[in-house]
């Protein structure tokens, strides 16, 4: 891999001697860094979660409601699952913990599922397990809205 001429790059040893000046580099002074291993064969980008978060925002979660049989169903199409529940609140809940569920699996397995469809989900969950837990319900399903019969 060739080195990102308009980014800072350090070699791996050299980022692991310096990592303080690395990190305040990064997360304070908000510039990216390349580190890199084996000449180049190997990078990966260091970037301050707080400079993730606006790339992050255009990946917003469009959660339907229905109510099907006196059942409240959430689906959420960008993750592709659906939650259910007698209440709207149970709903919420089981889709909140579907969705976290499934996000710590994917990052967990994340060189299969980078190998399947799903790869593009990624944005989607980042952004859900970045999100402070108390925020994540809310992120997910927004306002509430009048469920409509189905």
């Amino acid at each position: 891999m060739a080195s990102i001429a308009s980014l800072p790059t350090r070699g791996l040893s050299e980022a692991k001697a310096t990592l303080s000046d690395v990190m305040s580099g990064v997360v304070h002074r908000h510039q990216p860094m390349v580190i890199e291993r084996h000449g180049g064969k190997e990078a990966m980008l260091l970037l301050g979660l707080s400079d993730m978060q606006p790339l992050l925002d255009h990946f917003r979660f469009h959660t339907r409601s229905s109510v099907s049989e006196g059942e409240f169903v959430l689906r959420q199409p960008e993750l592709n699952l659906v939650a259910g529940g007698d209440t709207f609140e149970q709903a919420a809940s089981e889709l909140e913990e579907l969705a976290v569920a499934y996000a710590e699996r994917y990052f967990e397995r994340l060189g299969f599922y980078a190998q399947t469809d799903r790869v593009e989900q990624m944005p989607w969950l980042l952004r859900l397990i970045l999100t402070p837990e108390a925020n994540r319900r809310a992120l997910l399903i927004g306002a509430p809205e009048h469920p409509s019969e189905a």
